[in-house]
């Protein structure tokens, strides 16, 4: 891999770090933008991930937006996950390490966090900043907090927004709404496309109890998980942001399996894509498993998701 001069250094806004931004030229042209999201879960099967994205239907994407992308973490043994992933498919990159690890006399330089790589040059990099409440005793050891990422493309002469969020799972419906939100706030205005695990559990899962409540309902209400529009107001807040996510996803798919042996009917649909300004193209919207086949082991407890929109 080529080496990067990369430093953590600087803030954007709230956030302790700035971005890593690496441009490479232009690879792509005309008006199809093909988007692929995916919550890599640390990336320790990057080159399983790198194979899966050079097979159809997720092959050759212009956009790919990743959540839980390690930066020199040892449980990727020390990859830096989301710059070998650009150089290897020759993409530009952006990422922000959301969370670093504490270190004995300096600032951190492990992290994990979101990427998004693109075809074109990215320009109008933004972090922004989310409101967060870390209850489980792991996240809270950690450095930093929360952070969205954003940046623009030229496609067709025409400035798109793209952006990737992580939402917090062991936090309630209306925190979710609070983080997406301020992630609108500073999001580009214009034609844009933007996703990533939203965590849409419809519940609070750091509540007492709340595990087994979501184990009861996925039995009781299992359209509750599969179709959470209902019960998590962030979808009002996109909507109201001009965004609009039923053309761009697989309605009712399912796209986290904790377990192969949980049933597909009673899995929840946690990652969206949603566009501004935007025509989905028919059909393009999918829902790929992270598995290189039907009996290999997953490389993450996420699936890929992706569409094809018209800039």
């Amino acid at each position: 891999m080529e080496e990067l001069a990369v430093e953590f250094s600087g803030s954007q806004g709230a956030h302790p770090w700035g971005p890593v931004v690496v441009n490479r030229p232009a690879r792509a042209g005309g008006r199809l933008v093909k988007v692929v999201a995916f919550n890599a879960r640390g990336a320790a099967s990057l080159d399983k991930i790198a194979l899966l994205l050079r097979r159809p239907p997720l092959s050759d994407p212009d956009v790919i937006l990743l959540s839980e992308m390690d930066w020199r973490l040892r449980r990727s043994h020390r990859r830096e996950t989301a710059a070998e992933l650009a150089a290897d498919l020759e993409m530009s990159l952006a990422y922000i390490g959301e969370f670093g690890l504490p270190r004995l006399g300096g600032e951190p330089v492990s992290f994990v966090g979101n990427a998004i790589l693109s075809k074109r040059p990215l320009s109008d990099v933004r972090v922004i900043p989310l409101a967060s409440t870390l209850t489980r005793p792991r996240m809270r050891r950690l450095l930093g907090g929360p952070a969205g990422l954003a940046a623009k493309v030229l496609v067709n002469r025409r400035s798109l927004a793209v952006g990737i969020a992580h939402l917090n799972s062991r936090w309630n419906p209306r925190g979710r709404e609070l983080q997406i939100r301020q992630y609108l706030e500073g999001f580009p205005s214009g034609a844009a496309i933007l996703g990533g695990d939203l965590n849409t559990t419809t519940l609070d899962l750091s509540s007492p109890g709340g595990l087994f409540r979501a184990m009861m309902l996925s039995l009781l209400q299992r359209h509750r998980f599969r179709y959470p529009q209902k019960w998590e107001p962030l979808f009002q807040r996109l909507r109201e942001a001009g965004f609009e996510a039923a053309e761009a996803n697989v309605s009712g798919a399912p796209t986290f399996t904790p377990s192969r042996f949980i049933p597909p009917l009673v899995r929840p649909k946690l990652d969206w894509l949603a566009v501004r300004s935007l025509k989905p193209v028919a059909g393009s919207a999918a829902v790929i498993p992270a598995r290189l086949s039907w009996c290999a082991p997953r490389f993450s407890d996420h699936d890929f998701i992706m569409c094809t929109v018209e800039a």
